[in-house]
């Protein structure tokens, strides 16, 4: 990467600085010893030390490893020759002197600030020039500021065929043409100055031919006055990641779709089962019999309700998470239900958690199990309590509730009685992070707690 110097755009090479030094020396110099030959005190110049710091600071800035002697050198020489052609006076002596000290601080000061910039640039030129990510960055013409290594990789293309350029230059290697990139909206003013602008795209520049997947993130340069000063954007190839998601989600569908033939076909067998075995109850009376046919019945439902729950499995994951607006799903639940005379409360307005699609589902199985006839609920309430550890989401009832000793095996799989579908609710909010516990007293109701993250709540 490389960056122009600003005072250098004028005298572009060694040879003009240079010269543009020694010319300044002289000017200064010499009008300051006409001034002492025409008889004029301490020369012609009415502060011969302030025009004689314009050559010292540029020779410092350019060359701050011999800033620091050439301002010795210039005060020494306008000090000799000053002293010699001036009358002696003590005071006279005195005020060269410390004009001739003052040149020397001037070099010395601008000398070190110089290396101190050039350190801060060289640093700053390291870090993007060994990001992992192809990046470069434009200032606010819209002239190649950097490029970096990866980026050279990734293209082909040198940065001394871009740096400097204008004209969209950045955008012929990774497009072919002269467009805008993100960078550009950036610079547009698109999303604030603070904010990271996300974009993906294809190409068939890269890969000889063969077809990239970009990823590109852009974001603004701030200068000191909080300006913007140019954009910056990071490119990455991701190509892989979006072919595996899709091979993937590929087999996720033929999964599903194998999953279902060989739940339909079971359940066409269990079907044919239960007629066998009911044709069985009517068939026979002897109790050994038919105590045998009901062990079979109950290994028949067994194999239902595994189908039941593979079923409510399968598209669990499938799709990403997002943010969920909690009353909204809660109603939603809610009206796929018979509440009967068990009234609803719901108190989540503005509230929205980070979950699965199906966390729809969640609130269902809460409210079957409050639902049930044996629970005696009349009413279930709905709210929120937002705590140091995250976000809780309460749902409770007014039943009988549940005993202690049954609290530790809720969320397992279950095959009847309360807690059914509580382990499907268990794994939908584990998907991204969300906790679930029972904390009700027994004969006073069931209470349930799903605890967000911090990161994973919001109030709108």
């Amino acid at each position: 990467m490389s960056i122009t110097n600003p005072l250098g755009i004028s005298f572009a090479g060694t040879r003009n600085r240079i010269a543009a030094i020694a010319g300044l020396t002289a000017l200064t110099l010499g009008g300051n010893l006409l001034g002492l030959l025409l008889g004029a005190p301490e020369g012609i110049l009415p502060l011969p030390a302030l025009p004689l710091s314009i050559p010292i600071i540029l020779a410092s800035y350019w060359y701050p490893r011999h800033g620091l002697l050439f301002s010795a050198c210039l005060a020494a020489v306008y000090a000799v020759t000053t002293s010699l052609l001036s009358p002696p006076d003590s005071l006279l002596l005195a005020s060269i002197l410390l004009r001739a000290v003052f040149l020397v601080l001037v070099g010395g000061v601008v000398a070190l600030l110089s290396l101190r910039l050039r350190e801060s640039v060289q640093q700053m030129n390291q870090i993007i020039e060994f990001l992992p990510d192809a990046t470069f960055a434009i200032d606010r013409e819209g002239k190649v500021i950097a490029w970096n290594r990866a980026i050279e990789e990734m293209t082909g293309v040198k940065k001394e065929a871009v740096l400097s350029r204008g004209d969209h230059e950045y955008a012929i290697p990774l497009c072919g043409e002269r467009r805008p990139l993100l960078a550009d909206r950036v610079l547009q003013g698109e999303g604030g100055r603070r904010q990271v602008l996300v974009s993906e795209s294809t190409t068939s520049r890269l890969r000889d031919g063969k077809g990239t997947h970009l990823r590109s993130t852009a974001t603004a340069l701030i200068d000191a006055k909080s300006n913007v000063a140019g954009a910056i954007e990071s490119i990455r190839d991701v190509s892989d990641e979006v072919m595996t998601k899709a091979a993937l989600q590929n087999a996720s569908r033929q999964l599903n779709t194998l999953s279902g033939i060989l739940r339909t076909d079971l359940s066409n067998r269990l079907a044919v089962l239960y007629g066998h075995l009911s044709l069985g109850v009517m068939k026979f009376d002897d109790p050994a019999v038919l105590s045998f046919i009901d062990d079979l019945n109950d290994a028949a439902n067994g194999i239902r309700r595994q189908i039941e729950i593979s079923r409510e499995f399968r598209d669990i994951g499938t799709s990403p998470p997002a943010w969920v607006p909690v009353q909204e799903t809660v109603r939603g639940a809610a009206a796929g239900l018979a509440f009967g005379p068990v009234s609803l409360e719901a108190w989540t307005e503005r509230l929205e958690v980070f979950a699965d699609p199906h966390l729809g589902t969640v609130f269902t199985h809460l409210f079957e199990n409050s639902l049930a006839p044996e629970t005696g609920a009349t009413r279930i309430v709905v709210t929120y309590h937002l705590r140091p550890e995250g976000c809780a989401i309460v749902v409770e009832d007014d039943g009988t509730g549940i005993p202690d000793p049954e609290k530790e095996g809720l969320f397992v799989q279950k095959a009847e009685g309360y807690g059914r579908g509580l382990f499907l609710a268990h794994e939908i909010l584990a998907i991204t992070g969300i906790t679930i516990r029972e904390t009700g007293r027994f004969g006073t109701g069931a209470r349930f707690e799903l605890l967000v993250p911090p990161e994973g709540h919001r109030v709108i």
